[in-house]
């Protein structure tokens, strides 16, 4: 029975249109040719990895790259490993990189076996030592002639437990005189103070070279979205609004990861109705956040022309479907329903103060878009609160209070 219904549900599902051109395009593993506001870090790396290239195999590079989450260090390197080996592959030099993280395999010995299976699928994972794994991949690589660039992400976990087999790596081939250098390694932390757990010799192999990423700005995370919206989104689903209104939630941590999560769901939400664009209200949801984010007893707390000026704002902008709307309207729209309601109007001055409090409580955004424009033409902005289930609330807290709006 189950298998019947599931694959009746696959079939419905293949049928509906789709608003994705490529919707792995979105995905987190997913390593683009271009990497806008990324070219200083690759240069960096490619100086420092070129002597690979011209003199195969005379240098062990060690390089440690640092930076917050979602700022672009893995997919960056996995981009430039890609570079390099193609380059070296041209020059018919033996090159290979290995991503591990390391979280997943959380000891050096897991991670040796890891490398060795890498080569060879079927090698066992037990009946070794440490330093048997490292004699038998030193013995691969040089009768291979390959030079090995080994990428350790979430290095930290390693860090943290002063596991020896970082300091083996970084000296794998140090103590044998002429030697050729087969292994390069590029770790990844977030934190540099990550490093103050290391001992002396390990530290002073790997903090010789130190990328820092540093986290996107605003104008840089629109730029991103508009490269991934163009190769992997249908024209006219995702208009700027959308754009700048995900860039707005994301850009104080400057999480990329995030944005890209946030603009698939939305599509995914638009998609699941039948419709062919996305608004405003579909980020709200997809940034999954919801009225529960802050107190309801805030809400309660607030005096009824606030929460009417609020309801004004939830009301333009599900009438207009932008991600933004003028307080000129929003006077006009308070009006509207004081009037309706029989309730005295507030003045100008009384209105932005009511703004400015409902903004101090995190649940509007006021932007003056240019200071040769008056207040009344500036933006506010509901960017995290599903209006949905805002608007629900503030009509319960209206029935409470007899105002039937």
């Amino acid at each position: 029975m189950w298998e019947k219904i599931i694959h009746n549900y696959i079939e419905d599902q293949l049928k509906k249109s789709t608003l994705f051109i490529d919707e792995s395009k979105l995905d987190i593993n997913y390593i683009p040719e271009d990497l806008p506001h990324r070219d200083k870090e690759l240069i960096l790396l490619s100086q420092l990895f070129l002597l690979l290239i011209t003199q195969p195999n005379s240098v062990s590079r060690k390089v440690l790259i640092t930076g917050g989450i979602g700022v672009g260090k893995t997919v960056t390197i996995k981009r430039f490993c890609q570079i390099i080996t193609n380059t070296a592959e041209k020059r018919k030099i033996p090159m290979e990189y290995f991503h591990i993280n390391c979280r997943k395999e959380r000891t050096g010995y897991k991670i040796l076996v890891k490398i060795m299976k890498h080569f060879n699928k079927n090698f066992p994972s037990r009946g070794f030592s440490s330093q048997d794994l490292l004699d038998m991949l030193n013995d691969y690589l040089n009768r291979q002639n390959k030079h090995l660039i080994l990428v350790l992400d979430e290095l930290s976990n390693l860090i943290i437990k002063n596991d020896d087999i970082i300091y083996a790596l970084t000296r794998i081939n140090d103590e044998m005189l002429n030697a050729s250098h087969r292994v390069s390694i590029i770790g990844v932390i977030k934190h540099i103070s990550t490093l103050n757990n290391l001992d002396e010799s390990t530290l002073s192999t790997l903090q010789s070279n130190i990328i820092h990423f540093n986290k996107y700005s605003k104008s840089q995370i629109i730029d991103i979205l508009k490269s991934r919206v163009k190769i992997a989104i249908k024209p006219n689903v995702i208009d700027d609004n959308i754009i700048d209104m995900i860039s707005n939630l994301v850009y104080k941590r400057g999480d990329m990861r995030n944005a890209l999560d946030l603009l698939w769901t939305s599509i995914k939400i638009a998609e699941e109705r039948n419709l062919k664009k996305v608004s405003p209200e579909f980020v709200r949801l997809a940034n999954n956040k919801t009225i529960s984010n802050f107190s309801q007893d805030l809400l309660i707390s607030i005096e009824s022309h606030k929460l009417l000026l609020l309801f004004s704002i939830l009301n333009l902008l599900e009438k207009n479907k932008q991600s933004y709307v003028l307080i000129l309207k929003i006077k006009e729209e308070f009006e509207q329903i004081c009037e309706y309601l029989k309730l005295s109007i507030l003045s100008y001055s009384q209105i932005m103060n009511y703004l400015h409090e409902l903004e101090k409580y995190g649940i509007i955004s006021i932007k003056i878009k240019s200071k040769n424009i008056r207040g009344r033409h500036a933006q506010v902005s509901i960017n995290d609160l599903s209006l949905e289930i805002l608007k629900n609330k503030l009509l319960s807290i209206f029935e409470s209070r007899g105002l039937n709006i």
